[in-house]
């Protein structure tokens, strides 16, 4: 089941870290209390058959930062890096390299 703050979400595919050459799916939505998009949960590509949807669209991981001037996820370009803020660990940033919408 989707996270109770979002009607719909986003799944693109990354590279996390950047420098990685794996490819994982991300799934994002945005919240309603907040309008921000906020990181519902990810998994491996080539391991998505074990993980379905609705299990890695259910959670809070971070809020992502979009790079300067974007407001849209749809605004990314390929290869553009953005940044997640972790909700669990205090000060912890991570960085994705974005590949495409699913």
């Amino acid at each position: 089941m989707t996270h109770p703050q979002v009607r719909g979400y986003h799944e693109i595919r990354i590279n996390w870290p950047p420098e990685s050459s794996d490819i994982t799916d991300m799934f994002i939505g945005r919240f309603q209390s907040d309008g921000r998009y906020h990181l519902l949960g990810h998994r491996p590509r080539k391991l998505a058959y074990l993980f379905s949807e609705d299990s890695e669209s259910n959670l809070d991981i971070g809020v992502v930062r979009l790079p300067a001037g974007k407001t849209k996820l749809g605004e990314l370009v390929v290869g553009e890096i953005f940044e997640i803020d972790s909700t669990d660990e205090p000060r912890a940033t991570w960085q994705a390299r974005y590949l495409g919408h699913a």
